[in-house]
């Protein structure tokens, strides 16, 4: 499945973070999966998967938040030891790289999403589908 992913650039302190999701939070956008990552500059690369995603965008530029939006993947794989690994196997023939995975929260049993930034999100969309993944 095709998602917006939204990046936000925020301090890397646990109030910092609270600030970001505290502002979405407060107007019912829900986080449905997110990945922090710290620039090493005393800031962080918030990824996040949100219920609103245009909602998310106005309200973090209002309150003066870098916000960046970008095309990401869902792929629903066994939530099992070797899920991932048969999933990215599916991947290895068609040439298409990997920019940066995180999981998401399913209530699903027996089944793990996880966001992913290919180099080419169409064509791996459309390999997972002839093979089998949602």
């Amino acid at each position: 499945m095709n998602a917006r992913q939204l990046t936000v650039l925020t301090g890397n302190s646990a109030s910092h973070l609270r600030e970001v999701i505290s502002l979405l939070s407060n107007e019912d956008v829900d986080i449905r999966a997110h990945c922090l990552v710290d620039n090493g500059d005393g800031h962080c690369k918030l990824r996040m998967i949100v219920s609103d995603p245009d909602k998310a965008i106005s309200l973090l530029q209002g309150n003066k938040y870098a916000v960046v939006a970008n095309d990401v993947v869902i792929v629903e794989t066994d939530d099992k030891p070797g899920g991932l690994s048969v999933m990215l196997e599916r991947l290895e023939s068609d040439n298409i790289q990997i920019e940066y995975s995180y999981t998401a929260a399913n209530v699903s049993p027996g089944i793990a999403e996880m966001v992913f930034r290919f180099s080419d999100n169409t064509k791996a969309m459309g390999v997972l589908k002839r093979n089998g993944l949602n």
